[in-house]
């Protein structure tokens, strides 16, 4: 069978850029961290990116705006005018706001684990204070590049860097030292010098604060002032455990731990007087924070807050993200035109025409595993809750009803978990009930109008954690999958055939943990399981489920970017797509090629066949694939968000005649990198193949054999050369390739870049 041939070649992965592929992300805030006011206008980091206000509303930047990581945890500019958005794990996203381009710093963290404690500016370095080491960067003016200049890991953890009247300060081992910014090397401990005189005992040092002229030290028990060789303790703020502070125009402004809470105080510059309260909140993690006009900017669990020192009233900001970390699932509601988004229990959705999320979240009333829409309600499966049914009413989903079939009837109910849920053909809902204690589960079908219409004993069967319905030879098939909650294997795959009365259920065992099963359009399976694709032909299988054995399971050997598989899905266009813990794989429709998608900070090595494309994913691990078939977008559900990845350039559309090509963009700007996508009518054909003519009706692009083009990917602008076309007109004509005969033709405006 020739797709097993595939599968045995070995071709070592190329790297593409992500120029041609389109994918927008979301991502959700649900704690900010560092927050800093440069000349009037604010940044703050976040776990879903950076946030700008210059004055009007806030504008989110994440992995679609340049950004590698979305994760924030430090920012400082630094001598070129460039942010520095430090990562958790010391990576560093450099940052041009203005043209919306990051470069992408990741030498510490191929060097070691390790957590980022501080970014530090000076006219000419920039400074990393880490768990493990001190690192310092220059900017190569040859090359055009920053680069590590030293790599101190002799100082261990680093809590805080800074650097005053030439001297280097750094805080390590929870003591002070200091060098020459210009000593020959920074790297030997013995060059640096303490400075321990004048220190309380039991001092543990948390930053620096620098009024122009004098540097001063911030600690868990005050202030100290540098002075030479030794620090001198400070009145204000003595014995107060600082958090943060920093001198602007007129004040010191300090956050200052107090009993179950966090306060900002402000003294006078000149740190005479006793320091003024401007704000307190007991809400933890607020401790950086900025005052600008009055107000006192902080972050918070949204992303950051203000508060209006003059109107005593605090101000919580909004944004236009999803409302949760964590997505594990996500289905398109066509009804309403809603994106619903699931998390560990509760449930919120995107309004698809706006690209709007809406502002409150739903409870799932339990641990969630699974969710399915159906005309106007959702039904969402949960860990010990049964499966609860929402329908929307005006804005909100409104819990209806609860489903609960821990056995079949006569059986003594059992634990309500049920996490596999599929719609046949006939409107129909199956739901599996998941027990991996006992050796039987049950299979509920619900009808149309959601009654309970069957409810079937699997005593050869447990565990079914997937289900998967699907209508094959003018029969009801229905492709069970078992596996533990941790994914480990259980009973294997079961199948059977549903006649309306009656469902017997073959079983294969396997060693791998079932998580999803899907059919494609030439008949063949797709198993998606914690260590790889497995694949049944049916088109070579046996007719009926109870001769199938394990010699009709196939195995992938190579093909996923990873063996661990979440979801599988097979788009309009017969792609089909897996989504693993190291990126998401597809396997072309035709099974000859594959293509890997992963983030843009990707910087491993794979032997998987096919291209990497580096694209604005904000996460690794994949949990979940939906399509929007409409608009050629798959939608993808991970832990720091939704991303709406382009997967195809053809989209149907009932606005187009039938015979008829319509151009998308019109005109289309042939720049070299740009791709021309197609809408073609509603019609029950696939075009898959094309050909370009010119307006002297001479073919450039396309042909026969190896000159073939594939219209599903869309149009580079080039012709059978690889040249770029001139500005023009030119006539498309698309065709079935299974059936020459039916075609559709349309005009395309070039316009040469």
């Amino acid at each position: 069978m020739k797709i097993k041939v595939i599968f045995t070649i070995l071709i070592t992965a190329s790297l593409l850029n992500s120029a041609d592929t389109v994918c927008r992300t979301f991502c959700s805030i649900t704690r900010g961290y560092d927050i800093k006011n440069y000349s009037g206008t604010i940044y703050a980091g976040t776990d879903g990116g950076l946030i700008i206000n210059s004055g009007g509303d806030n504008t989110v930047y994440d992995a679609d705006d340049g950004l590698y990581k979305v994760n924030v945890s430090v920012i400082e500019k630094d001598f070129r005018n460039l942010l520095w958005l430090g990562h958790g794990d010391c990576s560093v996203t450099v940052y041009d706001t203005a043209k919306k381009k990051g470069i992408y710093l990741n030498d510490i963290e191929q060097a070691g684990v390790y957590t980022l404690n501080g970014i530090y500016s000076s006219g000419k370095y920039v400074y990393l204070a880490t768990s493990g080491l001190l690192a310092r960067y220059r900017y190569n003016d040859t090359y055009k590049k920053y680069e590590i200049s030293e790599l101190n890991s002799m100082t261990g953890s680093v809590s805080a860097v800074t650097v005053s009247g030439g001297m280097i300060y750094a805080s390590f081992g929870n003591k002070l030292y200091r060098i020459l910014e210009t000593a020959q090397n920074i790297n030997y401990l013995n060059n640096w010098t303490q400075i321990s005189a004048g220190f309380s005992t039991g001092t543990a040092i948390t930053g620096f604060a620098a009024d122009g002229v004098k540097l001063y030290v911030l600690a868990n028990n005050g202030m100290y002032l540098v002075s030479g060789d030794a620090v001198v303790k400070q009145v204000v703020l003595n014995n107060e455990y600082i958090y943060e502070g920093y001198f602007d125009a007129e004040y010191f402004n300090a956050s200052v731990s107090q009993t179950g809470a966090t306060v900002v105080k402000r003294a006078a510059k000149s740190l005479t007087g006793d320091p003024e309260i401007i704000f307190g909140t007991e809400e933890a993690n607020t401790d950086d924070f900025t005052v600008m006009n009055n107000r006192v900017y902080f972050t918070s669990q949204t992303g950051y807050s203000y508060y209006d020192i003059a109107g005593d009233t605090e101000h919580q900001m909004s944004f236009n993200t999803p409302k949760f970390k964590g997505i594990k699932k996500s289905a398109i509601d066509n009804t309403n035109g809603n994106l619903v988004y699931l998390s560990g229990a509760k449930f919120s959705y995107m309004d698809m025409t706006g690209d709007a999320f809406y502002t409150k979240s739903f409870s799932t009333r339990g641990a969630t595993t699974n969710l399915h829409s159906k005309g106007n309600g959702l039904y969402i499966c949960t860990w010990g809750n049964g499966v609860n049914y929402f329908e929307l009413q005006n804005e909100d989903y409104v819990y209806k009803k609860n489903y609960s079939f821990g056995g079949a009837a006569g059986v003594t109910a059992r634990y309500p978990v049920h996490p596999g849920i599929s719609e046949d053909g006939q409107g129909k809902i199956w739901i599996t009930n998941w027990d991996d204690a006992n050796d039987d589960s049950t299979l509920t079908v619900l009808s149309a109008s959601g009654n309970v219409e069957k409810s079937f004993k699997l005593t050869n069967f447990t565990s079914g954690y997937d289900v998967y319905t699907d209508t094959f030879g003018g029969k009801s098939w229905i492709w069970l999958g078992s596996s533990k909650q941790s994914f480990g294997a259980l009973d294997g795959i079961g199948i059977g055939i549903y006649d309306g009365t009656n469902l017997s259920i073959k079983v294969i065992s396997m060693n791998e943990g079932i998580i999803d099963i899907v059919r494609d359009e030439d008949n063949k399976v797709w198993i998606a399981t914690n260590n790889g694709i497995k694949y049944i032909d049916l088109d070579i299988a046996p007719s009926s489920p109870s001769a199938f054995s394990s010699a009709n399971v196939n195995s992938v050997s190579s093909g996923p970017i990873s063996n661990m598989i979440f979801d599988a899905e097979v788009n309009g266009i017969n792609e089909k797509w897996f989504a693993t813990d190291k990126g998401i794989s597809v396997l072309s429709s035709d099974g000859n090629s594959w293509r890997h998608y992963v983030p843009k900070y990707y910087s491993g090595t794979t032997t998987a066949p096919g291209q990497i494309i580096k694209t604005n994913l904000p996460d690794y691990v994949i949990n979940d694939i939906e399509f929007d078939e409409k608009n050629g977008i798959a939608i993808i559900s991970s832990e720091n968000g939704l991303s709406f990845l382009e997967y195809g350039k053809i989209f149907k559309s009932k606005k187009v005649k039938s015979g008829e090509i319509q151009t998308k963009p019109s005109p289309f700007i042939n720049d070299g990198s740009a791709i021309m996508g197609f809408y073609f009518p509603e019609d029950e054909t696939t075009y898959d193949t094309a050909k370009i003519f010119d307006i002297k009706g001479f073919l450039i692009r396309g042909g026969d054999g190896g000159k073939e083009l594939d219209i599903q990917q869309g149009w580079d602008g080039r012709d059978n050369n690889g040249k770029i076309v001139s500005t023009g007109v030119y006539q498309v004509i698309a065709y079935s390739r299974n059936d020459r005969t039916k075609s559709i033709t349309g005009k395309i405006a070039v316009v040469r870049k």
